[in-house]
């Protein structure tokens, strides 16, 4: 008799994931100004499915310096797009105040040892971010993260970004990066609703054969 109310929570989670967002971390592992340690942050990308948006959460560790100022945090964040024969162009940001978003595909630069990127937000050293949290859509074509945990312009590395504000002997800002080592992914909602559907198909055959 608990096997009913079981599976009907279970599908109900997987339609609620499957109707919602997923995500993935990547570390920020390496920097230009030959620190030890880290990582120095984490970049979480998810997913929302009815407003079609990519929100990205880059988020820098005080614990990983020596000392931050009052100012610590991210002043630009670069990364890529998979446009597959999209128009980067039609991509829609949803930045802080002060800040700027671009696309220039293979172009924009300013990352050290780690090559061009297609797409760049930044703001000014007063307006750092951390967190830097923003978002991106496109009101022409449907996104995922897919299309951004890409090394498609770049040779090994995801994303890079500037962490300035910290101290580290007469280290204060460094261009730091993730290189194309993609973690383990966390289910897309299509992979989340089929494992339901299946479970589901799964108890209806059991319990056919019970009668």
């Amino acid at each position: 008799m608990k096997t009913i109310p079981t599976l009907m929570v279970l599908l109900f989670m997987v339609v609620a994931i499957s109707t919602s967002s997923y995500g993935n971390p990547y570390p920020f592992d390496l920097n230009n100004a030959g620190l030890g340690g880290g990582p120095w942050g984490m970049i979480t990308l998810t997913y929302d499915i009815p407003s079609n948006t990519v929100q990205f959460t880059v988020d820098p560790y005080e614990s990983a310096f020596s000392s931050v100022g009052s100012n610590f945090g991210i002043q630009s964040f670069a990364f890529n797009f998979n446009n597959k024969g999209r128009d980067g162009n039609q991509l829609s940001f949803s930045i802080p105040s002060g800040w700027s978003g671009e696309y220039d595909e293979d172009n924009i630069t300013g990352y050290g040892p780690y090559d061009k990127f297609d797409l760049e937000v930044k703001g000014k050293g007063s307006n750092r971010q951390d967190p830097l949290v923003f978002s991106i859509t496109s009101p022409s074509f449907t996104i995922s993260i897919d299309d951004f945990t890409t090394e498609q312009s770049t040779n090994n590395y995801l994303f890079a970004g500037h962490i300035a504000g910290f101290s580290e002997g007469t280290i204060t800002s460094a261009k730091f990066a993730d290189p194309a080592s993609v973690p383990a992914p966390v289910p897309e909602p299509a992979t989340m609703l089929l494992l339901g559907s299946g479970l589901l198909g799964l108890w209806g055959f059991r319990r056919k054969f019970r009668k």
